[in-house]
């Protein structure tokens, strides 16, 4: 082989294998990534207690919410309420509240009534803005 031929296999050799590690090196940063993704949530599980007024007072109600790339994929409702009538409505909202927004985005729930229960929507939606803050981190 002439020493010209030998330059343009050696250049032609580094190209190929320059081209291959960046192929290889930009795969390899699209399959990772922080606890925030690209919904700008962390992944996790986080608590928080919605307080709300009733007509017996005021009330409160713990949730927990599970997120996976800013989309809630479970939810736990546990009532807290003093009062029998509102003990009544969260135990309904809480059985309902998981088919109103598990698969959604977080930014994109938004709840009037969950089985009846209007006042426990207002304690939900204050736990479930102050877990959106936590998950922004």
């Amino acid at each position: 082989m002439t020493s010209s031929r030998r330059a343009s296999f050696a250049l032609l050799s580094g190209l190929s294998l320059a081209t291959a590690l960046t192929a290889c090196s930009t795969q390899a940063d699209a399959g990772t990534g922080d606890a925030t993704n690209d919904s700008g949530y962390a992944d996790g599980t986080y608590e928080a207690t919605g307080n709300y007024e009733s007509p017996a007072g005021k009330e409160t109600i713990d949730v927990s919410v599970t997120l996976d790339g800013g989309v809630v994929s479970a939810v736990d409702v546990t009532p807290e309420a003093t009062n029998p009538t509102s003990k009544t409505w969260q135990t309904a909202f809480a059985s309902g509240v998981s088919d109103e927004v598990v698969g959604k985005a977080i930014d994109e729930v938004e709840l009037d009534a969950v089985s009846g229960a209007s006042l426990t929507t207002e304690g939900f939606t204050a736990a479930l803005d102050q877990i959106a803050a936590d998950a922004r981190g």
